[in-house]
């Protein structure tokens, strides 16, 4: 029985009344289930399981996510179906390293399954956000690869070719992390960095969430450039400035909003990001000719840098 997930460098420890079954995991996180990789965060998960609490609070149709914060500092997050019923409710002692899930005794299952499968539909992606928010950590709407060395991160939102970007890099030899949920970190995490340069450094990871390619690698790449995707009559790398690209990365961020001590930890990592990590916009056609261009881009990229 899997007692553990680790996702991007997070070890996510999992106990408490459900024992995970690997057989109830999608199959996209198998990569990710007791392995003895490196992870430098650790977030111990107490699955609490169904609370009838949940069941006798008031519908709020018009909230979706709730987000509070208690006076000893515990944060809770609860998660609505459509007619505002509590579906799931987390809560989380800062820097949330230790998190524990409870979920409505009738309303859970239908929508959900099982706890295992939750993972897959929202509520493992929410814990990684968390976790992530106050560590110089992003999740992306994107697909992310490592091509000759090089990490490289393809954002868009729904439609703009992630999953045909992801293939076509997969075709000409590169190493496709995900096709839809990049995690983006610092490197070294933001406590052990100690000048401006080692700060800017980041790596993209693969993560468990994949869109219609299937790519799921529990892999990471040093980041060397972000390219905000678009359909094209031709290939086309046009260089962003920090204010336009800014505008575009936050579009295709997963940011916690509910609540600004949560969003300025990652606004500010969303800042370092670009200090460090050149954009573009990647206006292109489906086909092979578009994984030349980003090679000659990254090899231009590179000289420059020597220089």
């Amino acid at each position: 029985m899997p007692d553990a997930l680790t996702i991007a460098g997070v070890r996510f420890h999992l106990s408490g009344c459900s024992a995970a079954d690997p057989c109830l995991f999608p199959a996209a996180f198998g990569p990710f289930l007791n392995v003895a990789g490196e992870a430098d965060l650790v977030c111990e998960v107490v699955c609490l399981g169904p609370d009838p609490a949940l069941a006798a609070t008031t519908p709020e149709p018009d909230r979706p996510w709730s987000f509070t914060v208690g006076a000893e500092g515990t944060a809770t997050l609860v998660r609505r179906a459509d007619d505002g019923v509590a579906l799931w409710r987390m809560r989380a002692t800062a820097p949330a390293d230790r998190v524990e899930i409870a979920w409505h005794p009738q309303r859970f299952e239908p929508v959900y399954g099982r706890y295992e499968r939750a993972w897959n539909s929202g509520l493992g992606l929410t814990l990684l956000v968390f976790r992530l928010h106050a560590a110089g950590g992003l999740v992306f709407h994107g697909s992310a690869a490592r091509l000759d060395a090089q990490g490289v991160l393809c954002a868009g939102v729904s439609g703009s070719g992630k999953s045909t970007i992801a293939r076509l890099l997969d075709a000409a030899g590169a190493t496709v992390l995900t096709d839809e949920r990049p995690v983006v970190r610092r490197w070294p995490p933001p406590a052990a960095a100690t000048d401006a340069a080692t700060a800017a450094t980041f790596r993209v990871h693969g993560s468990p969430w994949p869109s219609s390619a299937g790519f799921a690698r529990r892999e990471a790449a040093p980041l060397r450039r972000i390219y905000f995707l678009e359909h094209g009559a031709e290939d086309r790398i046009q260089t962003l400035a920090p204010p336009e690209a800014f505008r575009r990365l936050i579009q295709v961020a997963t940011i916690p909003w509910q609540e600004p001590a949560l969003f300025d930890p990652c606004l500010a990592t969303a800042e370092a990001l670009l200090a460090g990590v050149p954009c573009a916009v990647l206006a292109f056609r489906p086909t092979a000719a578009v994984v030349d261009a980003i090679r000659r881009d990254l090899a231009r990229a590179a000289g420059e840098d020597a220089a």
